[in-house]
């Protein structure tokens, strides 16, 4: 137990220690926008507002993603690299036996909050919808999975992906690591930034999760651990990404 005291107290500093990166380096480094790519995931009305799975936790990052994605369209970022990975899941979708029904097809929960849709309505804009977690075999409108959209990218050259929404420790994470990999594999020269400031998870303290009789979910410890492990494997975690 004390060296497992030792390890969170360690990872606790680590992400405290975290460095800050700005909008106008993550340009800079990019070489321009062109190679820059800002990636929302599920940031919903069904995480954020309405429904079973519905987060204030969650919701707090809207005004900070809402903030940076106007900072880079501002630095010149096109509607062609606004990346939307969304659940839009089917009625009978397998993965409810593990969480309770939200965001299918056509409902409300599907929808992109109301702060976002300017940029969601921008122009070149891709969308992959998902019935699962990781959004890599997801298909936009053209029918192109969007493992096939990033090995596209990387063909092309260098490229940034920065990663923003919910949760965490799930889809995140998930995507997050998702392009990591698929990079290593290809020897690709891509760099995945995710800031603490621009996602969250939520959060199920033990007593409701007992009187509910559903899974308790720390949001502080699952952040923390997930944050950590995504460093761990060459995702570059940043505390904020400020608008200059």
């Amino acid at each position: 137990m004390e060296n497992r005291n030792d390890f969170l107290n360690y990872m606790e500093e680590q992400i405290a220690a975290l460095p800050c990166e700005s909008v106008s380096e993550l340009v800079k480094q990019a070489e321009g926008t062109d190679r820059l790519y800002l990636v929302f995931v599920d940031i919903l009305k069904g995480f954020c507002q309405e429904g079973p799975l519905s987060s204030k936790r969650v919701a707090e990052m809207i005004q900070p993603v809402r903030q940076l994605a106007q900072a880079l369209v501002d630095k010149g970022l096109s509607g062609e690299n606004l990346v939307f990975l969304q659940d839009d899941h089917s009625s009978d979708a397998v993965e409810f036996s593990s969480f309770p029904p939200h965001c299918v097809k056509g409902t409300s929960e599907a929808e992109t909050v109301e702060a976002l849709k300017p940029f969601r309505n921008m122009s070149g804009v891709q969308v992959f919808r998902k019935n699962a977690t990781n959004a890599l075999f997801s298909r936009n409108e053209k029918g192109v999975r969007f493992f096939e959209f990033l090995e596209n990218r990387f063909q092309e050259g260098p490229s940034t992906f920065v990663i923003t929404g919910d949760c965490t420790d799930l889809c995140i994470y998930q995507n997050a690591m998702g392009i990591r990999l698929l990079a290593n594999e290809l020897n690709a020269d891509v760099r995945v930034v995710v800031s603490a400031e621009h996602t969250r998870t939520y959060d199920t303290p033990v007593e409701v999760a007992k009187k509910l009789e559903i899974p308790a979910h720390d949001g502080d410890l699952m952040d923390l651990v997930f944050l950590y492990h995504m460093k761990l494997n060459g995702i570059e975690v940043v505390k904020t990404i400020t608008e200059k």
